[in-house]
């Protein structure tokens, strides 16, 4: 039972970190959409929306060559890791940030289609 608490508990860390990072994108890209295109709002959701995109799909791609590579090194431990997750490792770390960007990347598609 304590080591499905623990799952959980650094499930929702690593969507924490993950949408916290993906919010700094985003936000980062749409002042930059702002500031750099002619339009107005829109032209800053529609930058947002792309970049997060952008960079979900260049997560899943590394997630992807992750799980293609078999095995593990076995002087390779996730020593840093371990500070901050005590069950999950990398992988499912990186799942759950590219997830954290889909979904702000949803929103912000969400917002340009209906503002």
């Amino acid at each position: 039972m304590n080591r499905i608490k623990n799952l959980l508990k650094d499930l929702v860390k690593a969507l924490l970190v993950g949408m916290a990072a993906a919010l700094a994108a985003a936000v980062l890209l749409f002042v930059s959409g702002l500031l750099f295109g002619k339009g107005g709002i829109g032209t800053g959701l529609e930058t947002a929306k792309n970049g997060v995109f952008l960079i979900a799909a260049l997560l899943l791609f590394l997630l992807s060559g992750m799980l293609i590579v078999k095995g593990k090194k076995p002087d390779r431990e996730e020593k840093g890791l371990r500070k901050h997750f005590e069950v999950i490792g990398f992988k499912t770390a990186a799942g759950m940030a590219a997830v954290a960007f889909v979904a702000v990347g949803a929103a912000a598609d969400f917002l340009q289609r209906y503002l």
